[in-house]
């Protein structure tokens, strides 16, 4: 059997979606996905966009583990952002993990931990998911976060992912034609399986996965989408205070 068949049932769709669709260029959907070798399922909640009508903004929250604002809607309404997750790793001294940028201001330095493995950016011509290697950094980013691992590459889930520690995860994905999607995911799993979910075509997206990207997780994992006047936005709360936010905005 071919990767391409084998990945095609490591994941399928688990009965009808959620999906509101807010214009051509945003819409929100709660997507379950099972694994039919063993029943195991996933469920997530999915802000699918356009980067032409879309850009990132990184919003920091500041040195202390005092939230800047009391819930993450309130953060991403101060922002303009009409949905978001929350963004990359910290240290336990608060301070950032890897390069962070935040309304073009450099927040935290480049680092090279291997965890760290690729870029998520934004400026004025559109949004980027690069590895690390790849980066060429210029003044026009807007906003960016080092973070990591690559969860899926050309298509494929990345080798040697962990198939240990089950949490709840946070990633960034896109098809790489100008669809991009971010996710928090409500029920647990390992990083492997997080990157054959996101691999297996129709399973969390109905577009194939070119790239994907791993954010911070486990007890930061949040998600907000604001679903329009008259209808309660979609949230789930972190557990703990983070020290930044991956949000999008209208360009």
């Amino acid at each position: 059997m071919s990767v391409s068949s084998a990945l095609a049932v490591d994941w399928i769709p688990a009965g009808e979606s959620e999906r509101q669709d807010i214009s051509a260029d945003l819409a929100y959907s709660k997507r379950t996905a099972v694994r039919p070798s063993d029943g195991k399922r996933v469920t997530a909640h999915l802000a699918f966009f356009t980067s032409r009508a879309f850009r990132l903004e990184v919003i920091d929250l500041g040195e202390r583990p005092e939230p800047a604002h009391p819930t993450l809607e309130a953060a991403f309404r101060a922002e303009g952002c009409v949905a978001g997750v929350n963004g990359g790793f910290f240290h336990p001294d608060w301070q950032p993990l890897g390069l962070v940028i935040s309304k073009g201001q450099r927040i935290h330095r480049f680092e090279t931990a291997k965890i760290l493995s690729g870029l998520i950016y934004s400026d004025d011509r559109g949004i980027y998911l690069v590895r690390r290697g790849r980066f060429q950094d210029h003044p026009q980013i807007r906003a960016l976060l080092q973070t990591g691992p690559f969860l899926v590459e050309h298509g494929r889930p990345v080798r040697g992912l962990s198939a240990t520690d089950p949490r709840r995860r946070t990633f960034i994905a896109t098809d790489w034609r100008g669809h991009w999607v971010i996710g928090a995911t409500a029920s647990s799993l390992t990083l492997a399986e997080l990157g054959e979910g996101l691999a297996s075509p129709g399973a969390l997206t109905p577009w194939r996965v070119d790239r994907a990207i791993n954010l911070d997780g486990g007890s930061s994992t949040g998600f907000f989408f604001d679903r329009g006047p008259g209808r309660d936005p979609v949230t789930l709360e972190p557990w703990k205070p983070v020290r930044n936010l991956l949000g999008i905005c209208a360009r």
